[in-house]
């Protein structure tokens, strides 16, 4: 069996500190692998590869209908690009379109179902979300719409990391084809990031901001 976390944030995102080398640590420590998907980044893939810790490369990408990340992507993504162009990015790329948060309003999730259904990948639990129907709502979507869904703890900072990840029977872990074919197998286990972290993470996002970063 294997343990992922399909969407995690590191220093490179511009609302999280989070150091690669301790990410990384904890991840070996806790067995779970985490999928590196910055906003609009990927300066964390290489921090990985040098670390030689298992990780699946992505980028949480900023798109003109909300957010949408690519997994197995290892070309830069421009943020605010059309939906459908992400998409085909992403694609081109070899790599699968995981669509996170979908109906939590208070961040920018894809709600559309005609767009959401181009997805992949449903992400049924994210930590972050702090009204539990928002993860009820995305699941129920995905089981309707024949997409498989996997969970993600969206953490920002390495605390959070650990608590939420999706268990998979074992498969390549390099190849997004193969992810595809066990992800109707997964079990989701998910537990809710504190409430405070959304006001840790838009403090850090100004801090950065002040110094430049």
């Amino acid at each position: 069996m294997i343990n992922i976390d399909f969407h995690v944030h590191t220093k490179y995102s511009k609302d999280s500190l989070t150091e690669p080398r301790e990410l990384a640590a904890k991840a070996k420590k806790l067995g779970i692998i985490p999928a590196i998907t910055d906003h609009d980044n990927m300066g964390g893939h290489q921090d990985f590869r040098k670390l030689r810790i298992p990780f699946i490369p992505g980028e949480e990408v900023s798109t003109d209908s909300g957010d949408l990340i690519g997994l197995y992507v290892n070309e830069p993504i421009p943020k605010k690009i059309p939906f459908p162009d992400a998409l085909d990015a992403i694609h081109q790329q070899g790599g699968l379109a995981y669509l996170p948060h979908m109906f939590d309003v208070t961040r920018s999730g894809v709600s559309s179902p005609e767009l959401a259904r181009k997805a992949d990948i449903i992400e049924v639990f994210n930590a972050r979300s702090v009204m539990k129907n928002f993860n009820q709502k995305a699941a129920e979507f995905a089981k309707k719409s024949g997409i498989p869904g996997a969970a993600g703890s969206d953490s920002h900072s390495l605390f959070e990391f650990g608590t939420t990840y999706t268990l998979l029977p074992s498969f390549d872990l390099e190849n997004p084809k193969e992810l595809l074919k066990v992800l109707p197998k997964a079990e989701i286990f998910g537990k809710p990031a504190p409430i405070f972290v959304k006001g840790t993470t838009a403090a850090v996002k100004i801090w950065k901001k002040l110094r430049g970063k």
